[in-house]
């Protein structure tokens, strides 16, 4: 019975890292193609469009599964899920605007782990050395990055001003939106709710907001480039986020973040096609040390997992041995 139990929870494991590699791959091709539009249009006008098509497409799955939503005990959980949502995503398609695509996915993804680490901490768990080591690692590559976007190193040859630095504040606040992201979506997974009924519903702040930055331009855009948002909608937001759903409800949140760190690698090598780009091998040194410290922190998630297993198990055999002496 245990057996079977374990080659369940390692299919379900295998599950998680694939959805996540396969939503990094996605979008990697959409930020880079995403990039290259945003230059002459207003940074939130695609966000609007495309989160509210992504909801109504998952709204209609959500229904089909007739699961009863408990309000009540989850409310709270989304409402900060959509929070964080705003923060995430609006932050990343800002930043897109004006810094490099590989780097502003590489911020937003190296400097997870590290807020994980801190909401770990305010939650009382349990954190090893090398989780540690893992987000001082990440943390160094990205203040490599943002100083190549300061000494014009990066892949952007463009001056510097105050929107190249709220790029950069904006891509910190995606990572940081991304981790809120990540807790809150398991939050409510972990409720009941499934993946397209919170892709429903976790999009509100989004839409709303893109709305007022752009309702007075958001009709005529939409009908002069309907075809390239449907396609990057489908292609670079609406199947991904599934693909990262799944990977959130089945695996823990540090290795999801740490996953993430592949979308960089994926971004650099799919920018080269860009011609308003140039190489930078800042920016390549940056996204390989952050890959690297990804396929590291899989390992290590891995044997977490396993000492967290077997303190488990030696804590009820301790338990069980104690009841038994005393004779209940």
């Amino acid at each position: 019975m245990g057996l079977k139990a374990n080659v369940s929870e390692n299919r379900t494991y295998t599950k998680g890292v694939i959805a996540l590699l396969l939503s990094a791959l996605l979008t990697a091709t959409s930020q880079v193609f995403y990039a290259s539009h945003v230059q002459n249009m207003h940074p939130f006008i695609f966000t609007g469009i495309s989160f509210f098509l992504t909801a109504c497409y998952f709204s209609f799955f959500a229904r089909n599964q007739k699961v009863e939503y408990k309000w009540k005990s989850t409310w709270k959980s989304l409402l900060k899920l959509n929070l964080s949502s705003v923060l995430a995503f609006m932050g990343f398609y800002f930043a897109l605007k004006f810094i490099e695509p590989a780097i502003v996915s590489s911020l937003e993804m190296g400097l997870g782990p590290l807020f994980v680490i801190f909401l770990a901490l305010t939650q009382r768990q349990f954190i090893v050395k090398a989780q540690w080591g893992i987000a001082l690692g990440t943390l160094l590559a990205c203040f490599l990055l943002i100083i190549s976007i300061f000494n014009g190193n990066s892949a952007v040859q463009m001056n510097q001003n105050t929107n190249t630095i709220l790029g950069v504040i904006a891509s910190v606040f995606c990572g940081l939106g991304a981790v809120l992201c990540t807790s809150y979506s398991k939050q409510l997974s972990s409720a009941g709710w499934t993946s397209s009924m919170i892709l429903t519903h976790r999009f509100y702040g989004i839409v709303l907001l893109s709305f007022i930055f752009t309702y007075d331009i958001l009709f005529d855009f939409f009908f002069d480039n309907v075809l390239w948002i449907l396609l990057v909608t489908i292609a670079g937001v609406l199947i991904p986020m599934y693909l990262l759903q799944k990977g959130i409800q089945y695996c823990e949140t540090f290795l999801v973040m740490m996953s993430l760190c592949f979308v960089p690698v994926f971004t650099f090598f799919f920018q080269l096609f860009d011609p308003r780009l140039s190489w930078s091998t800042t920016t390549l040194i940056g996204v390989i040390l952050l890959f690297l410290l990804g396929v590291f922190s899989i390992y290590v998630e891995k044997n977490k997992l396993t000492i967290i297993d077997s303190f488990k198990s030696e804590f009820s055999r301790a338990k069980s041995d104690l009841k038994s002496k005393k004779g209940y």
